[in-house]
């Protein structure tokens, strides 16, 4: 084992691959959206997108397959047991084309919800029917192609699953350019999702055609479905605690504050979010990583995982300082000054969803070496702390209650995960980042957070303030970036 492995640029290649792959969707969404808007009635507009939300949500509710394939698959390497790899893969496909069948038997219903729940006109309720119907079929066409990406991953074939995504993700923007142009509107974009969802399947499934041919054999024996199914739901749970982590404010937004602070909950709300979050794709590859070493034995795997977290908390020190200060006075000038109280919700939500962020390496240590029901817990007490401690600041201090609420939560999360995680003796107590990193960060978040309050003040203009701000958010992560490199060099000598 190389202990620094996780500081290596074959894992800087690696998880800026992972983050391309999760990236391409996104981005496809995003840059689609104005030239929908021009071409689609906002009826149409709106069916689409909550097509798109409908497949993710059930892209969420993958029944824990995709964990599933990445964690033991990394198993099978460490112990060099090919033959256990396929009966993970033969069980893991059977259980997705069961699902393919249900949901897309279950069309009609699925769409009938849909449309007695959401208000769609009348000039396009038939077409939007005809979306929803397909929604449940697409998303298990996309589960089958994420569980293929994830044997992929598990294999450390972090190109291959870039690859796939940006192809696949290619044909879908092409289809939705020729849905557009042809006039073929909501159908169009039905097909365009389609040829997307299949070009997945197909360029994942070549990608990994010698395992499915050579090694994929019979299903999971009794022992190995039970510890799956054990795994599988505890992990499905961990993935709904991170979606209610992101969505939580917009909620008790909704219940517990009047319009005016719900709409600014709701703005500024998932833009902090994606941009907080942002680097838990990172450490995805880190996940194969630990795996792996958990099939060769546990220390092993916490030697790997202590590492990583001091790497990590030191990386995300800086990280987490320039966006407390920066983001805020770009979220303002992207949302405009119709959305009250901008700056300080943004700063407080950020640092909230930032700290959480500390304890993802102990989360993902815990899910490699079998033991996902601490990452399971340590969310359902972020959740418990969130709606207790946010209900009673939302009744002491109004919307910039709630707002600081996520920080009380994030730091539960942080201390439920660390305590769990060195009581079963998964990981150990982990120093403090450098004295002198800590040190250099606060001057350089002093002096970004100066330079982005006096754009904000004093430059006109929204999308010249977007620009400058852009400029020293690249000027402070070139600053973070050389004080974790002079910070590092005392210890790696």
């Amino acid at each position: 084992m190389t202990a620094p492995a996780v500081r290596s640029s074959g894992y800087a290649r690696d998880a800026l691959l992972a983050a391309a792959s999760r990236m391409a969707p996104l981005g496809v969404q995003l840059a689609s959206a104005p030239f929908l808007l021009s071409h689609l009635s906002p009826g149409g507009f709106a069916a689409w997108t909550l097509t798109m939300t409908t497949i993710n949500l059930f892209l969420s509710a993958d029944l824990g397959v995709v964990g599933i394939m990445q964690r033991y698959h990394g198993i099978a390497i460490g112990r060099g047991d090919s033959a256990l790899g396929g009966r993970v893969t033969a069980t893991v496909l059977t259980v997705l084309g069961a699902l393919l069948v249900v949901l897309a038997v279950a069309g009609p219903w699925i769409s009938d919800a849909i449309l007695h729940v959401v208000d769609i006109p009348a000039e396009a309720a038939d077409d939007a029917g005809l979306l929803f119907r397909h929604a449940g079929a697409l998303a298990a066409l996309q589960l089958t192609a994420l569980a293929l990406s994830s044997y992929l991953a598990a294999h450390s074939r972090f190109l291959a699953v870039a690859a796939a995504s940006i192809i696949a993700r290619a044909v879908l923007a092409g289809g939705i350019v020729v849905a557009v142009v042809s006039g073929t509107g909501l159908r169009g974009l039905l097909l365009a999702a389609y040829a997307d969802a299949v070009v997945a399947v197909l360029v994942t499934a070549f990608l990994c055609r010698k395992h499915l041919v050579r090694e994929v054999r019979g299903l999971a024996r009794a022992a190995e479905l039970s510890e799956l199914w054990a795994y599988s739901w505890r992990n499905q749970a961990s993935a709904f605690g991170f979606i209610a982590q992101r969505e939580l404010d917009v909620l008790m937004a909704g219940i517990l504050l009047p319009t005016a602070a719900w709409v600014s909950v709701s703005a500024v709300a998932p833009l902090a979010a994606a941009a907080s979050l942002a680097p838990a794709v990172l450490l995805t590859p880190l996940f194969t990583r630990l795996s792996v070493r958990a099939g060769e034995s546990l220390p092993a795997a916490a030697a790997e995982a202590e590492v990583a977290e001091r790497a990590w908390r030191s990386l995300l020190l800086p990280f987490g300082a320039l966006v407390v200060v920066i983001l805020p006075f770009a979220a303002a000038a992207w949302l405009g000054p119709t959305v009250d109280d901008v700056v300080p919700l943004t700063a407080l939500l950020s640092a909230g969803f930032v700290l959480s962020l500390a304890g993802l390496v102990r989360a993902m240590a815990a899910r490699a070496v079998g033991s996902p029901g601490l990452e399971t817990r340590a969310y359902a007490v972020l959740v418990t702390v969130k709606v207790v401690v946010g209900t009673a600041l939302v009744l002491l201090f109004g919307v910039y209650g709630l707002a600081a609420a996520t920080i009380v939560a994030g730091a539960s999360f942080l201390i439920s995960i660390t305590r769990a995680t060195r009581n079963r003796q998964i990981m150990g107590r982990t120093p403090p980042p450098p004295a002198r990193l800590t040190a250099g960060t606060a001057l350089l978040a002093l002096a970004c957070g100066s330079a982005a309050a006096a754009v904000h003040h004093i430059v006109d203009g929204r999308l010249v303030q977007l620009a400058l701000l852009v400029v020293i958010a690249l000027a402070g992560a070139l600053g973070a970036f050389l004080l974790y490199r002079s910070s590092e060099q005392p210890r790696e000598a």
